[in-house]
């Protein structure tokens, strides 16, 4: 069942997120030092959002915890890593820029004559891009 995140805040896609990479349960009040928040009744508003929308579930005992398996469209660009969520173009960006070296050390007479510098270029500029993107994607949460 896929959950488009378009109706949901800023402020929720945070507090997801945070549960997301908390991956227990997780009360009110925790969240809202956690993220700095103003007050756990904004928390707690946002948690009913998430519950509404089907992205949580709550215990008897007040606690959160992101339910089993939902897609976000807004994490699509992000690949897990254990606790941490990595940007999928930081991928792209490390492994262009790692052939991108790899050539121009192993190949030095070929990428940096006439002819092999465009495509040297060509890839640098590629690199540069998905560094772009992963930092906007970041900046996005």
């Amino acid at each position: 069942m896929a959950r488009e995140s378009g109706r949901l805040g800023l402020t929720a896609l945070r507090i997801y997120r945070y549960m997301l990479l908390k991956r227990d349960w997780v009360g009110v009040r925790e969240i809202q030092r956690a993220l700095r928040l103003s007050s756990p009744g904004l928390v707690a508003y946002h948690l009913n959002r998430l519950l509404a929308e089907g992205l949580v579930e709550k215990r008897r005992d007040g606690k959160y915890r992101v339910r089993e398996f939902v897609k976000v469209t807004m994490l699509r660009d992000f690949v897990k890593l254990g606790r941490l969520a990595v940007p999928r173009y930081a991928f792209y960006a490390t492994f262009t820029a790692i052939v991108t070296a790899c050539y121009v050390l192993l190949y030095p007479e070929c990428a940096l004559s006439p002819s092999g510098a465009l495509g040297t270029i060509l890839v640098m500029f590629s690199t540069a891009s998905y560094i772009y993107e992963a930092m906007r994607v970041l900046s996005e949460w």
